[in-house]
């Protein structure tokens, strides 16, 4: 199996229906296709992992890559797994993640989540959470 970390900056008129849409169609077609993973995004920027069998995950990207609701999609992790970090999930999200803090530090916890992703992930998260404070203080 393959495991692939992505960053991409979002379209600036990307909206929440957008989003919304883009989980549907992205749960139907993980499901189908044996894949999952999380999406993340942080108002600015999306990052995503995913993982499944090789060419499933690569046939996802190439369709990732040409999807016009982001741009600058840049690989950061890829690597071979035996055993996948988000088993449960077909497409584990929530705005700035607030709501699935506590299921990444589960999985980070018991050893499922690889400590690099884990890392990359809580790191995505944090500037996130430091860019939005940086704004509302400017306010």
């Amino acid at each position: 199996m393959l495991s692939v970390i992505y960053i991409s900056v979002a379209d600036p008129m990307i909206g929440e229906q957008d989003i919304a849409a883009l989980l549907v169609q992205a749960r139907r077609n993980n499901q189908r296709d044996a894949l999952t993973g999380a999406l993340i995004f942080n108002g600015h920027n999306f990052l995503q992992l995913l993982e499944g069998p090789a060419d499933k995950v690569d046939a996802c990207l190439a369709v990732i890559r040409s999807d016009s609701r982001h741009s600058g999609m840049v690989e950061i992790r890829r690597r071979t797994i035996e055993e996948r970090g988000f088993a449960e999930w077909t497409m584990l999200y929530d705005p700035q993640f607030r709501g699935h803090d506590e299921a990444l530090s589960r999985l980070a916890g018991n050893g499922r989540l690889d400590p690099q992703d884990a890392l990359m992930i809580e790191n995505f998260i944090a500037l996130g959470r430091r860019a939005r404070s940086a704004i509302a203080t400017d306010d």
